[in-house]
């Protein structure tokens, strides 16, 4: 893939993050789930870590701009920035069955402890406890369409361009 059209791709699959992210949304907790994340998994798979960092701390930074919870700015472009590069890390050049479930529980540990400790001094002790809850309810809810859609995806790689 040559740099134009992996700058292209990149900015269309952070669009798309965050309009995943921002919706259809689902209040939970302090925050909510929504289908985001699915994106941050085909970025770092189709196109590596790099690609999978950029969709996932840009498109879900300013979906989280857009939506009203600018506070989570910051926090969001490092967790899910970090979780796009972990997945793309360990699964861009090898996707097994257990490299796949290594990487789903790597991003529910990202996702659950990073939102945790950033939700303490932002909203509270006991708010971020809530947290511990949503995030794996958002972590299952982006997992299970990412394991159906990413086998496909990952067939017609060069088809659909990546």
């Amino acid at each position: 893939m040559n740099r134009t059209n992996f700058i292209t791709h990149i900015a269309i699959l952070t669009a798309l993050a965050c309009v995943l992210t921002f919706f259809p949304k689902v209040p939970v907790g302090g925050g909510y789930v929504h289908f985001g994340d699915c994106i941050i998994y085909v970025a770092a798979i189709l196109m590596g870590p790099v690609a999978g960092m950029i969709v996932g701390a840009i498109g879900h930074s300013l979906a989280d701009l857009i939506s009203g919870f600018a506070i989570f700015c910051i926090p969001t472009l490092i967790i899910k920035g970090f979780m796009g590069f972990i997945i793309g890390k360990i699964l861009y050049k090898t996707q097994t069955a257990l490299r796949f479930v290594i990487v789903a529980l790597s991003a529910l540990v990202i996702v659950t402890v990073g939102y945790f400790i950033s939700e303490i001094p932002l909203l509270g002790y006991e708010t971020a406890l809530i947290s511990l809850i949503s995030s794996p309810i958002q972590w299952a809810m982006s997992l299970i369409p990412s394991a159906i859609l990413l086998p496909f995806l990952i067939k017609n790689k060069k088809r659909l361009g990546f």
